[in-house]
């Protein structure tokens, strides 16, 4: 699993290397993707959901903590700025 993590750090400093710190920080997720995990969501805690929509489920975690990651990379660029 530390190796998972690592990579998605990695991913994470990527993005937050890339894009001006401010346009990172500022970034929200789509509403439509809001409305879409939240649907999940509850589709899992009623023990309702597919396989392809737990795979889709975890996809959508995994994007969330990459960009929360950069975010907060990018919010220690411009502190040490």
């Amino acid at each position: 699993m530390l190796s998972q993590i690592s990579a998605f750090d990695e991913m994470a400093n990527l993005i937050a290397s890339g894009i001006d710190p401010e346009r990172l920080i500022a970034y929200e997720i789509p509403e439509q993707l809001i409305a879409r995990y939240q649907f999940l969501v509850n589709k899992e805690k009623n023990d309702e959901v597919s396989a392809s929509e737990k795979s889709e489920l975890d996809s959508l975690l995994m994007i969330n903590h990459v960009i929360s990651m950069a975010k907060l990379m990018a919010m220690k660029k411009l502190a040490a700025a």
